[in-house]
């Protein structure tokens, strides 16, 4: 029986941060736990959810509107991709983990600062390539609606 290990970490991109220029300003401001995410070792045999947990910090002087997540194909060093449909992401805001095909609503509308706990869950086949994938995930802080 062929084993298949994948070994893939993410580099974390942030988009919609604003800083501070002066005390009365609004600012949205996104921060996570770590520059790069190591999920760790999947097989097509398991259930794909990752160990790692990924922490995004909002800092917030103001109400914004959701903070939503999105990520690109994790292609792998000696071939391979496996497409945002097959990656899932769970928050206490998604009902479960939920695939990344189009950018999800990981937060609610909120007040001020807040923080978002993310879990990752890689949908393996025996057809994906073993090695190391790597990819981009984005965070943007929407408008209040």
């Amino acid at each position: 029986m062929k084993k298949l290990l994948i070994t893939w970490s993410m580099l974390i991109v942030l988009f919609g941060t604003a800083g501070i220029s002066r005390a009365d300003e609004q600012y949205v401001k996104i921060s996570t736990t770590a520059k790069s995410l190591n999920l760790g070792t999947l097989t097509f045999w398991g259930d794909g959810v990752s160990t790692e947990v990924l922490k995004v910090r909002v800092e917030s002087n103001c109400v914004h509107g959701p903070i939503v997540a999105s990520i690109t194909s994790l292609k792998g060093v000696g071939g391979g991709n496996i497409t945002p449909d097959r990656i899932l992401i769970k928050t206490e805001t998604t009902g479960g983990f939920v695939p990344m095909a189009k950018p999800v609503s990981i937060s609610e509308t909120v007040e001020g600062s807040h923080d978002i706990t993310a879990n990752f869950k890689i949908d393996t086949t025996i057809k994906d390539h073993a090695g190391r994938y790597s990819g981009s995930l984005a965070f943007t802080v929407m408008p209040p609606s």
